[in-house]
């Protein structure tokens, strides 16, 4: 009987998961037709399988037990993903800003919560889960624009990366059933740390030597990389902690090693496949009957969610210096709830710290704010214009920002756009022909690097007309732009135009049509570096097959470019 019994468990679990991928995967592929993440398709999948609708889902302990694995797994592969060094390039703003943020935000919810006469540990978890924002929104949404290498997307991805590290800390504290007090916090994280040294130390001096042993194997590979995953998820449960610091931190061990984009890759089906499991979960958990009672907090939260700490982290950013546009674009890229706040979420309700009708809530939080980001960063530049005003009113209280400082007017044949990728390769160039050249960026620490090398340079955001002015563009023979944001783009031809300016104006693009209303608004020459690279290439080829001598000088001009390529990295991050 007990095997039949089992037989049975067995039968219903398969057929649990295959209803579960079905449906995921279905649902998944739906809200890709609207441009939307595929998070939001996993939990609405789980809300229709759940209680609320279908009612498919015989054993959901199991699933949820297999979504405590998938939380694992993502913050594992967010471990290996993670490089330490990149904690040293975020910056200062993005390190004391994003303190500052959080710490705001979580005080607001908090305030919001026991106005609406939620008791104070539940608030405090709240406004903790709607501090944070969602990486991988953002990553996408940035990487769909072609603005990861922006200021506003290299700010934005700095914020992040502090978050994820203030969310590891949270999830430690809230792993301790004790409650969140002082003594427990405490406690955490000094436990946390010895933790991680642990980690740190075997990562030098002992997991080196094994994955070299066990890389003569893929299988093998694999293996240890889950078994250092398990061994920290299993020491971390020692310690107190959920199982998911354990893994994240085994992730971090991993993460130096010169095989962790091999492991990466090998981990990443297991990884999407678990984290479908804990998303669909999610989903099955939403009760809609206990939100009646919510709504007027969730649309308190909402609105500070996806307005208020927006423009806070543009005032931030305002008061540390960046340009308008940049801290507008940066902050409303941010105005969403993290997947991480669910994982926070759910351990705070397995752990006892909120009911139910608060993780349906943030739930709700965290797809309702993800669908109104994707909408809100298709119309980031009206919605910057509209709140021009009010930036212009908080850079009247700001310190003297680089944008305001005036330069000396030198002689200057080349005005350049954006000093990142290309603008290195054509800075390269023009120094070879002996131009005389003024960059302009909008990244301040660019601009901190470029006047360390003596370079002629000006902070400032291409579509800002003041910008404009300073960089003296009436006495320019060529303005080159290597921004791939077609809007500013066209704003700085329009600008140049209605001056009537002479400057030959040199611009890139991402597609054709882009390149297309670049040339039709007055464009000079438009680069698409996917053409260009390819015709380079072809060139190359050509050169190549032409003989000894070719290929020799060929060889000599790539290494003299990689070689200048690398000092200009190298005194970049100096």
């Amino acid at each position: 009987m007990s095997l039949e019994l089992f037989s049975n468990l067995q039968v219903n679990l398969l057929f649990d998961i295959a209803v579960i991928i079905v449906f995921a995967t279905i649902i998944a592929f739906i809200v890709r037709l609207f441009k939307q993440p595929l998070i939001l398709g996993y939990i609405l999948a789980g809300v229709v399988l759940g209680p609320n609708f279908l009612q498919l889902i015989q054993n959901q302990e199991i699933i949820f037990a297999l979504s405590e694995i998938g939380i694992a797994f993502l913050l594992f592969f967010v471990g290996l993903e993670m490089d330490l060094k990149k904690l040293k390039e975020v910056g200062f703003f993005s390190t004391l800003g994003t303190i500052i943020q959080v710490a705001i935000t979580f005080f607001l919810a908090l305030f919001i919560g026991l106005k609406f006469g939620i008791d104070s540990t539940t608030a405090t978890i709240l406004g903790f889960i709607v501090a944070f924002s969602s990486t991988s929104v953002v990553v996408k949404i940035f990487s769909d624009k072609d603005q990861i290498d922006t200021s506003h997307g290299r700010l934005a991805l700095g914020i992040l990366l502090m978050q994820d590290i203030v969310v590891i800390f949270l999830l430690s504290a809230l792993s301790n059933t004790g409650g969140l007090t002082a003594s427990v916090l405490v406690t955490s994280f000094f436990k946390g740390i010895v933790l991680f040294v642990i980690a740190l130390v075997l990562s030098s001096r002992v997991f080196p030597r094994l994955f070299t042993a066990a890389a003569k194997f893929q299988e093998l590979t694999l293996l240890m990389a889950l078994t250092i995953c398990f061994l920290f998820s299993t020491m971390a449960a020692y310690f107190g902690f959920s199982i998911a610091v354990g893994a994240f931190i085994a992730g971090i061990s991993i993460a130096p090693l010169k095989y962790s984009l091999n492991i990466q890759g090998m981990i990443g089906p297991l990884k999407d496949f678990f984290a479908t499991i804990f998303f669909v979960s999610l989903g099955l958990q939403l009760q809609f009957a206990s939100l009646g009672k919510l709504t007027n907090i969730f649309f308190a939260l909402f609105f500070l969610v996806i307005f208020v700490k927006p423009l806070l982290i543009a005032v931030i950013a305002l008061l540390f210096g960046y340009e308008k546009r940049s801290a507008s674009l940066t902050g409303f890229s941010l105005g969403q709830v993290s997947e991480f706040s669910l994982i926070v979420a759910a351990v705070a309700l397995a752990n006892g710290f909120i009911g139910q009708e608060i993780f349906s809530l943030t739930v709700l939080l965290v797809a309702g704010s993800i669908v109104a980001t994707t909408y809100i960063m298709d119309f980031e530049n009206k919605i910057y214009s509209a709140l021009s005003g009010f930036f212009n009113l908080v850079t009247k209280f700001t310190p003297n920002t680089r944008v305001q400082k005036k330069i000396t007017p030198r002689k200057k044949d080349i005005v350049l756009f954006g000093c990142h990728r290309m603008g290195t390769i054509f800075l390269n160039a023009f120094k070879k022909a002996r131009k005389k050249v003024l960059v302009v960026d909008h990244n301040p620490m660019t601009i901190k690097n470029l006047e360390r090398i003596k370079v002629n340079c000006l902070y400032g955001d291409i579509a800002n007309e003041e910008v404009l002015k300073g960089a003296g563009l009436s006495n320019t023979e060529f303005v080159v732009s290597t921004i791939r944001i077609v809007e500013d783009n066209l704003y700085l031809i329009n600008y140049l135009k209605e001056h009537k300016y002479k400057a030959k104006i040199i611009v890139v693009a991402e597609h054709v049509h882009q390149a297309l209303d670049l040339y039709d608004a007055g464009a000079d020459y438009v680069i698409i570096p996917h053409i260009v690279s390819g015709e380079k290439a072809s060139t190359m080829i050509r050169g190549l097959l032409k003989g000894r001598r070719k290929i020799e000088k060929i060889r000599n001009d790539s290494i003299e470019h990689i070689l200048f390529m690398e000092r200009f990295g190298q005194k970049i991050k100096d």
